[in-house]
């Protein structure tokens, strides 16, 4: 199993392909286990059955506002935590969704190091985060982070770095089919 963001559960919910990928690809690259939405209806419906722990929500959705959503979930008691992703950056709009159940509200066009940043944060003060062990391991391989040493049932194995960093991306994503492009 991967190191311990894998065992963290992402809910990305937004109407826009390149972004959910992106977004994705980046969250899965860090070890989280991603799951995505394109409308709020299908949010709701992907909370019940995917139990994120956390959940990153845009505010325009073709069916409901996200701030509809947090709602909904607020009224389910979900606990959910959310960080708003959207272009919407009036003050209001941020008040609106902060007091409406978002935990943090982060405006496009943004960083994706700093979204990751803000959601380990989040994770870290709900509670969820668990400390991370550095180490990969995938039936017999094992990667470790901090040495940068790989075995494979307990043979040591030498790698590039190129190779190391394509190992650890795979190890992120096990069972996955993997593009060119994320590649």
């Amino acid at each position: 199993m991967p190191d311990s963001t894998a065992s963290h559960r992402v809910l990305v919910v937004d109407d826009e392909p390149n972004l959910v990928e992106v977004v994705t690809m980046a969250l899965r690259f860090q070890g989280f286990t991603v799951e995505t939405a394109g409308t709020g209806r299908a949010a709701l419906a992907a909370v019940a059955r995917f139990k994120p722990h956390l959940m990153v929500l845009d505010v325009m959705l073709p069916d409901m506002e996200g701030f509809d959503v947090a709602a909904r979930l607020g009224a389910q008691r979900a606990g959910l935590p959310i960080i708003f992703l959207t272009a919407r950056d009036a003050t209001e709009d941020k008040v609106r969704g902060l007091s409406g159940g978002g935990d943090d509200y982060m405006t496009k066009p943004f960083s994706l190091e700093e979204l990751v940043a803000r959601i380990r944060t989040i994770l870290r003060r709900t509670g969820q985060a668990t400390p991370e062990s550095g180490r990969l391991v995938f039936e017999d391989l094992e990667l470790d982070e901090e040495s940068r040493e790989v075995t494979r049932a307990g043979a040591p194995i030498e790698l590039t770095a190129t190779e190391y960093r394509l190992l650890r991306y795979l190890m992120l994503n096990p069972r996955r089919v993997m593009t060119r492009a994320q590649l």
